[in-house]
């Protein structure tokens, strides 16, 4: 399978969205950086985008994607950002290896907090037997936009939790609205491919009010 189109469409929707708005500070619940910064991030990964988007057309490899995602990160001085636009920057690299298929996250813990600390981790995690992220279900549907799986990982179930709420979540390939049912028992999970846009309770929505919904946000929302 050719995933050329589909890196080049991802990056390209990577680039035009505000990933250090003033928006996108508060979506996250923390208090906005200055103009300088977040527009300096900005540039910074839209720029990277441009260059992984021209290494995708030139056939690169995982391997070569990720000597130009290390390369990027080693280019930011970690020091002159406070801590949560360094978590912000991490998470913002985290979903550009997964757009180009990388394993970055041993990496980017290094970066975060540095080597003597990370390692220090592994070994309490050792010495605690703390088992690794272990994926006990996925529950996933098909994006009405590009075709593209849309993930929820569970990671911890529990009988008897109710499934509350629909979903609206938003492709993070080709950024179109769906309508998302994650179901009964589960009491931790992590999202692949999607972000959360809006939940809508189920004892105040039925389906059909929640796909109106979805129609408002997409009308409203346009691109």
């Amino acid at each position: 399978m050719n995933t050329q189109p589909f890196l080049i469409t991802a990056l390209s929707n990577f680039k035009e969205r505000g990933k250090f708005s003033y928006s996108a500070y508060m979506d996250r619940g923390l208090n906005p950086s200055d103009d300088e910064t977040r527009d300096g991030l900005e540039r910074f990964f839209n720029h990277f985008a441009d260059k992984l988007m021209t290494a995708a057309r030139q056939g690169a490899t995982e391997k070569d994607y990720k000597k130009l995602l290390m390369d990027a990160l080693n280019m930011l001085n970690k020091n002159v950002f406070d801590t949560e636009d360094r978590e912000f920057i991490c998470d913002t690299f985290y979903e550009l290896a997964g757009i180009v298929r990388v394993d970055l996250k041993e990496e980017l813990s290094k970066w975060l907090y540095g080597s003597f600390f990370f390692n220090l981790m592994k070994v309490i995690n050792f010495i605690r037997g703390k088992k690794k992220e272990q994926v006990l279900e996925i529950r996933s549907q098909t994006c009405t936009g590009c075709g593209q799986s849309l993930e929820a990982l569970v990671l911890e179930k529990k009988r008897g939790i109710p499934d509350t709420d629909w979903w609206i979540i938003q492709c993070n390939s080709c950024r179109e609205y769906n309508l998302y049912s994650i179901g009964p028992d589960v009491k931790e999970l992590r999202f692949n491919g999607f972000h959360q846009v809006e939940s809508l309770p189920r004892q105040e929505f039925t389906e059909e009010q929640a796909l109106i919904r979805l129609e408002q946000i997409k009308y409203f929302r346009q691109r």
